[in-house]
């Protein structure tokens, strides 16, 4: 019986296979259906292009194929057709109307990412990683190559909080030539201001015949030639090695640029507070040079930088001083109303935009990105006050020859040609502290200042608690401080008020500035570049604010040097515990470096004896009242 059935079936089977052979049914692949759709002329003049790709797709019910063509850039089907699949007919050709009008890539997406990873420092890079993921976008004749990687943190790239990724590659490829037009890595991705483009931060003061030129001629003038080996060639030095650092960040090499700013930051910060407690503060000689010398020399940097400012570019700090003034002169609040060119310009005190609103009614405004006459303007008066604050202060504290050094000392260090070659708000901030030492004797005019910095840039505030007791817990002077800073802070904070409701106004005041400024996340600080650092940050910076109180309220003596030394440390200290540093804010604390380091001991004004002979005895007073004598003496 088995076998009966055995001889059955061999006998049906080719039956089977022959009626099976003749049944409908898919003979071509969806391969040969687009190899057989590239003979049709029009068709295979369209794939011939990089970037066109044409996928089938089988109709079993009408035995056919349906070809389509699309254009990978712009997304557009720029042909369809049909395949027959028993014949191999191509019939129903389609071409879209705007296939003529595509711009197609010479180079396909693959090309590209083929082209940017055969690049040496793309494959060292990416040599860091273990797995990383690529895409690559046209646009204006260039192919944007990505290469992401799963990884958080803000240095390093650009993080992405929605899939967990971060870009940490980016190349830029030629689509005529081939050519890699830029490639940038790490930091560099997210960051212009880490790519190392010569002179795009502060132009000119970047060029070593520039900056050379005046880190020498500072060194000579305050150098100890009869002692090499001391504290102040040592305090030299340090104010010089931030240089060291900057070329790295010249380099495009943000990495050690961020670490290399922190030697310098912490050897300033130990020895202005050792100084305010009176260790290390004999300071034996102001100058080298003769005090005529000094005061040429500080005019002849004057118009260096004055010239060398009107060539400079504006960066963004500059253009959203501007663009605030604007608003406020269009009688709208400055917070919330800031272009997308510039959207987190709106992070500084209202003062810092009324300070620009003169240049604007002076020079106009384009509402675009350009010169801007009017920042230029604002920088060249905030340096000239600061020279002129910084000669008042010296000579007050030091005499002439004092007065001389600290214009000189300020006009020449390189940082503050670098802060105003980059137009921005921190040479302001710089000039308030050194108007604020000028003043240092009267505590309305401490007050007043402490405001000001506040109403710049926010972070003189720390400072608050020194100033005001600098002269002790004495009532009249803390009324008066108060006084002069409620003054300044009505003058300030009226822009609140524009839109007819000041609670709002605040409100947004305090998101757009301390709220952003608290939860910002750049590269340039140790505790993104160093993860395991952002342990120490929030102690430090609690630790901090006890020093900012330990500093005012321990110390018996108080002096103008101390109080200059003192507010160094507070300020070097706030910065080396922020989440963002750049080279211009060393003129936040160059007024005080200069006053506490540079100038001689001079026990018999304000600098480092009775505070109280400032007001009656100090070296203006003493001029004025001869010339005052002698006038009378006339009548």
């Amino acid at each position: 019986m088995r076998i009966r059935v055995l001889l059955s079936l061999l006998v049906l089977l080719p039956c089977l296979l022959l009626v099976l052979g003749f049944t409908p049914g898919q003979q071509t692949s969806e391969k040969e259906a687009v190899e057989t759709a590239r003979y049709v002329p029009q068709v295979g003049e369209l794939l011939s292009k990089p970037t066109v790709d044409a996928t089938a797709s089988y109709q079993p019910d009408l035995d056919l194929w349906q070809v389509s063509l699309e254009e990978q850039v712009s997304g557009s089907t720029v042909a369809r057709l049909i395949v027959r699949d028993d014949s191999g007919k191509v019939t129903s050709v389609e071409t879209s109307p705007n296939s003529r009008g595509i711009e197609y890539p010479n180079l396909s997406k693959e090309d590209a990412i083929k082209l940017a990873s055969a690049d040496e420092r793309v494959r060292d890079w990416l040599s860091n990683y273990n797995g990383y993921s690529t895409d690559a976008e046209y646009d204006d004749e260039t192919w944007t190559v990505h290469y992401r990687v799963e990884e958080s943190g803000a240095s390093g790239g650009i993080p992405n909080e929605d899939d967990g990724t971060k870009e940490i590659v980016r190349v830029a490829v030629d689509d005529e030539s081939w050519e890699l037009e830029y490639v940038h890595t790490g930091d560099q991705v997210g960051w212009q201001m880490a790519r190392g483009e010569y002179g795009s931060y502060g132009k000119q003061a970047n060029y070593i015949y520039v900056w050379l030129p005046l880190s020498l001629l500072f060194l000579l003038a305050f150098v100890r030639t009869d002692k090499l080996f001391s504290l102040r060639n040592l305090d030299l030095i340090v104010l010089l090695s931030f240089l060291i650092s900057h070329g790295f960040f010249r380099a495009g090499a943000s990495h050690e640029a961020v670490l290399l700013w922190y030697p310098p930051l912490i050897y300033l910060l130990v020895r202005t507070l050792l100084m305010g407690f009176g260790i290390g503060e004999k300071v034996e000689t102001t100058s080298n040079f003769p005090t005529p010398v000094l005061f040429g020399l500080a005019t002849l940097a004057t118009i260096l930088v004055i010239a060398l400012n009107i060539d400079a570019r504006v960066i963004d700090v500059g253009y959203a001083g501007v663009v605030g003034a604007d608003r406020i002169l269009d009688g709208a609040v400055p917070y919330g109303n800031f272009p997308d060119d510039v959207g987190t310009g709106d992070t500084y005190g209202p003062l810092n935009y009324l300070l620009y609103v003169p240049f604007v009614l002076a020079f106009g405004f384009s509402d675009e990105w350009g010169y801007l006459p009017a920042a230029h303007g604002a920088t060249i008066l905030a340096f000239l006050a600061g020279s002129v604050a910084m000669l008042l202060a010296g000579w007050r504290f030091s005499g002439p020859r004092g007065g001389a050094a600290m214009v000189f000392a300020w006009s020449v260090f390189p940082y503050t040609l670098y802060s105003t070659n980059n137009n921005t708000n921190d040479i302001m901030v710089a000039t308030v502290a050194a108007i604020g030492l000028a003043a240092a004797a009267s505590p309305i005019g401490r007050g007043a200042v402490i405001a000001a910095g506040f109403a710049i840039k926010l972070y003189p505030l720390m400072l608050g608690p020194l100033w005001l007791l600098h002269e002790g817990r004495r009532k009249a002077p803390v009324i008066d401080f108060f006084l002069g800073g409620a003054a300044v802070l009505l003058m300030s904070f009226w822009v609140l008020a524009l839109d007819g409701n000041p609670i709002a106004g605040a409100r947004l005041f305090f998101e757009k500035s301390i709220a952003f400024q608290g939860d910002r996340e750049t590269p340039w600080t140790i505790y993104t570049q160093l993860p395991w650092t952002q342990m120490f940050q929030f102690p430090l910076q609690i630790l901090l604010f006890f020093v900012a109180l330990t500093v005012a309220l321990i110390p018996h003596r108080r002096t103008v040097r101390r109080l200059a030394a003192f507010s160094a440390a507070l300020v070097i200290g706030f910065q080396l515990t922020t989440n963002y540093w750049f080279y211009p804010y060393v003129t936040w604390f160059e007024p005080f470096v200069f006053l506490a380091l540079l100038t001689a001991t001079n026990e018999k004004t304000a600098l480092d004896g009775d505070d109280q002979r400032a007001t009656n005895d100090g070296p203006l007073h003493a001029l004025g009242e001869r010339v005052l004598g002698r006038w009378l003496s006339r009548d």
